[in-house]
């Protein structure tokens, strides 16, 4: 199934001090710049930073805050453009190599986040830094060296109900339940209205086929977080693997309306297709959920049952290929059995 987010909490830090050495205007123009970002008005922000960059083009911390509005509108090419060039301006820039490393890690682009992130350790120990360092690890399916960065945090500030919930996720990805548990009843104990947790518990038990009480731990997560995408998409699956399949397509719908990027959302409205028998949208949007995220979980199978079935079998044949290649039984099962 593996439909599961690591929770990112992350402040990306904004510089707002300015220098008496400098002229007025440039300084006005920045902290213009810091009260849009503020307010989230990106748009504007991004304009007050360019004028003052346009009057002082060294100012390092107007390159920085300008990534932050980047970042905050999903440019993300253009905020590693300005973190590097804050970097070059003031090497060693903390602030500038945390903020590229959180970029690079969104953009999945781990072993450049892990580079920054390193280079801060060198100097500084964070629990921030660390919690960012478990997700790139966790990104290349590091689950080692991820937990140890997850046991920094921990032993830095043992109340962090979001990391005691993203090394749950680490044991979670490893099958290692009993010790998810253990870690998730941590970050429940510490915050009882940590929804992830939930989340994370409702996986467990979908794992096991215990579908009731999968439902009962997404809706305690949906409850504390009705925003939540993944816990849509989450409960959805459940309703496929029950036969309720109204209420997985509400659910799995609601979740593409919340986050059109989900790729694992995608992949589970495609098996409704698949159980309704409408095969050509089947493959339509499991076309879709790999380009948006080749390595969702069973995609290849389920492309490859939606062309079988759509009369495809050759272009079956290739997809299966590939997931066997992947290491994916389900694939590997369907190409022996259909195409050897």
């Amino acid at each position: 199934m593996r439909s599961i987010i690591f929770i990112i909490v992350v402040t990306l830090v904004i510089n707002i001090g300015c220098s008496h050495s400098h002229p007025r205007e440039r300084d006005s123009f920045f902290l213009r710049g810091n009260t849009k970002l503020e307010e989230r008005d990106f748009g504007e922000a991004i304009h007050f930073y360019n004028e003052a960059i346009g009057i002082d083009s060294t100012f390092a911390d107007a390159y920085n805050n300008r990534g932050i509005a980047y970042f905050e509108i999903g440019q993300y090419q253009q905020a590693i453009e300005d973190y590097t060039q804050a970097l070059q301006l003031r090497p060693g820039f903390k602030d500038a190599l945390y903020n590229r490393a959180h970029v690079f890690l969104q953009s999945n682009q781990y072993e450049k986040s892990l580079e920054d992130l390193n280079k801060i350790l060198e100097v500084q120990a964070d629990t921030s830094v660390y919690f960012l360092q478990s997700l790139a690890y966790a990104g290349l399916e590091q689950y080692e060296e991820a937990h140890a960065a997850i046991h920094q945090v921990l032993k830095l500030d043992s109340t962090d109900a979001e990391a005691w919930v993203n090394q749950g996720t680490l044991y979670y990805y490893q099958e290692k339940y009993q010790q998810a548990i253990h870690s998730l009843d941590k970050a429940l104990a510490v915050n009882p209205r940590e929804g992830n947790a939930y989340n994370v518990l409702g996986m467990i038990q979908t794992e096991h086929s215990r579908y009731d009480q999968a439902v009962e731990f997404f809706n305690q997560a949906l409850a504390i977080n009705p925003q939540q995408a993944y816990f849509f998409n989450n409960r959805g699956f459940v309703w496929l693997q029950t036969g309720e399949l109204e209420k997985a397509r509400e659910d799995i719908n609601q979740s593409i309306r919340l986050d059109p990027q989900n790729g694992y959302a995608y992949r589970n409205k495609g098996i409704y297709y698949l159980k309704t028998g409408q095969t050509e949208d089947a493959v339509r949007v499991l076309e879709q959920a790999v380009q948006l995220n080749e390595k969702t979980e069973d995609i290849y199978y389920y492309l490859g049952k939606a062309y079988l079935e759509n009369g495809q079998k050759s272009r079956a044949c290739e997809v299966w290929k590939e997931s066997a290649e992947r290491g994916e039984s389900s694939g590997e099962e369907s190409w022996v059995a259909n195409c050897k």
